[in-house]
């Protein structure tokens, strides 16, 4: 995969620029909330998170001015896939795990990339395998899915005695984020631009799962906050973004993000398949 070449999603002007769609957002509560990553047992503490749904303005990228990884945590290029079957776990292991790995290691310049892990979406009127942890339907609260915390831990997971010296260097942890079927127009990914993101708009959220207990962050609702996402999205095309980024100063940290219902579509549409993958970007120190 050497040589992997990426490019900018071309701009492509519309009459009607921006949506404005609904997108669920945090609402306060006086102790530190909590959540689940699996179907919890019937009598399991409830979770403690609420979400309040509002109505935002959802910019066109292809209309606008290009989103930059380090400038708004987040950016839409354009870079095929040699993937034939993305529900192939073995595929993606042994196939697109590496293709990803080259793809974010071309675009961000990264002396090594570690992709750890992946979920496909599916719309709901598609059935999901329940044999398959990976698989889940579009989440519509705005997020990131990891904290500082969280990911500095991830690292360690996956890279044992190894993590100190790799935190020397400059680490983000990134999601690249592709249709499985394109044109796509059921739950499209809204991505809300870093540097409009207050500092007490993030708030730290335990995720519990029967092993073990992550964090995330949720995000409060800002009319500051500014949002985009990229219509009819083709299976060429991705987004990748930030949810952590160990760089003190400068640019943005992170990149909510969240689906959203657009309600100009035409409810007969093809439901949502799109597949992400994590990984850690890596540079020297």
């Amino acid at each position: 995969m050497r040589g992997t070449t990426v490019s900018y999603a071309t701009p492509i002007s519309h009459a009607d620029a921006t949506v404005h769609g609904d997108i669920e957002f945090l609402i306060p509560q006086p102790d530190r909330p909590f959540c689940y990553g699996y179907e919890p047992a019937a009598d399991a503490a409830a979770p403690t998170t609420v979400f309040a749904e509002r109505r935002v303005l959802i910019r066109d990228i292809r209309a606008s001015d290009a989103l930059s990884l380090d400038d708004n945590g987040a950016t839409l290029l354009r870079v095929p896939s040699c993937v034939r079957n993305f529900y192939d776990d073995d595929e993606l292991q042994g196939r697109y795990y590496p293709e990803s790995a080259e793809i974010i290691r071309a675009a961000l310049g990264a002396s090594r990339v570690i992709v750890f892990d992946h979920n496909v979406r599916r719309g709901a009127h598609l059935a999901l395998h329940a044999d398959r942890y990976d698989q889940g339907r579009p989440v519509h609260h705005a997020h990131t899915d990891y904290t500082e915390t969280s990911a500095l831990r991830r690292l360690q997971d996956e890279l044992g005695p190894d993590a100190r010296a790799a935190a020397r260097g400059r680490v983000i942890q990134v999601n690249l984020w592709r249709p499985i079927r394109g044109p796509l127009r059921d739950a499209p990914l809204a991505i809300c631009d870093g540097r409009s993101v207050g500092a007490n708009d993030l708030v730290a959220t335990d995720l519990l799962y029967p092993n073990r207990r992550g964090e995330i962050y949720y995000l409060t609702h800002d009319a500051a906050q500014r949002w985009y996402y990229a219509p009819d999205m083709a299976s060429d095309e991705i987004w990748l973004f930030k949810n952590y980024d160990s760089r003190s100063r400068g640019g943005a940290k992170v990149a909510p993000h969240s689906a959203f219902d657009d309600p100009r579509v035409w409810s007969k549409i093809p439901p949502r398949e799109s597949i992400e993958v994590r990984a850690f970007a890596l540079f020297d120190a």
